[in-house]
């Protein structure tokens, strides 16, 4: 009996060496394959740092061949930054300066020119218009900011010159081609070009512009232009607008309306109207 027991004992034994045996079997398979991974991922890096170094060979080679045209390139390339540097901060602000200067001497001339225009030498008149258009012309550049924002006032002083030299229509052109830059000039600039077109019958036009230098809300500009309006609808019949723009003038600039004497009209166009 306790042969028997002896005899059961060493089985149990012998059944957990032979698993123990298995086990390590088992992890040293798996040791086995980890290695052969570890070997794999290695075996591609070396394929992926080959590659990499394969291109780099390439580009160098590339480069090697086309370093005459690469050189030149990159020169140009340094020739433009140079040539942008030296026209943005050296030859345009002294392009502005130049412009400042010339722009305020011919705004001062055609300033008193605009104060005396009851001035009838034509002499005098062609050359201060002159003056102007040779500005306009020789700082027509979309950098000159001085030249830019004073060119618009000067167009306006050169339709002045071109009325009082009796050129309509080049003062009616040199009037269209403003832009609103300069706010009080540009709606005076407006209502020449109404009274242009007034001139010439065309009374649409003429209304249009007027309107355009009422919206100036300025208090010289916009009651005349709103009394020509008021008189342009006189004359068309159109009494109810022409009370209007009357009484716009007597809400709005009752100093002006008492200083233009807009109360005779005014009262015509009121009981014209029937109001």
């Amino acid at each position: 009996m306790a042969s028997t027991e002896k005899l059961g004992d060493l089985n149990d034994n012998l059944g957990k060496e032979n698993a123990k045996n298995t086990a390590n079997t088992e992890k040293l398979g798996d040791v086995k394959a980890n290695s052969g991974k570890e070997k794999s991922k290695n075996m591609s890096h070396n394929e992926k740092l080959g590659s990499s170094q394969g291109k780099l060979a390439k580009v160098k080679e590339w480069y090697i061949k086309n370093k005459k045209v690469i050189d030149i390139v990159l020169l140009s390339l340094l020739g433009v930054i140079l040539i942008l540097i030296i026209y943005f901060y050296w030859l345009v602000p002294k392009w502005n300066k130049a412009a400042s200067e010339d722009f305020q001497s011919v705004v001062t001339e055609t300033k008193f020119l605009q104060g005396s225009m009851m001035t009838s030498d034509s002499a005098t008149l062609v050359k201060a218009n002159e003056q102007i258009q040779d500005i306009i012309t020789d700082y027509d550049h979309f950098l000159l900011k001085t030249a830019r924002s004073a060119k618009f006032s000067l167009k306006y002083y050169s339709a002045l010159c071109y009325l009082k030299l009796g050129q309509e229509d080049e003062a009616l052109e040199m009037l269209l081609s403003m832009k609103k830059r300069d706010d009080y000039l540009w709606y005076e600039g407006q209502m020449l070009i109404g009274d242009l077109y007034d001139d010439q019958d065309d009374a649409d036009n003429a209304k249009k512009y007027y309107e355009k230098a009422a919206k100036g809300e300025t208090s010289f500009v916009a009651p005349i232009a709103l009394w020509k309006l008021g008189m342009l609808y006189e004359r068309e019949g159109d009494w109810d607008s022409a009370y209007d723009n009357y009484e716009k003038i007597k809400e709005e600039y009752p100093e002006r309306y008492a200083g233009m004497g807009v109360a005779k009209y005014y009262e015509r166009a009121k009981i014209k109207a029937g109001k």
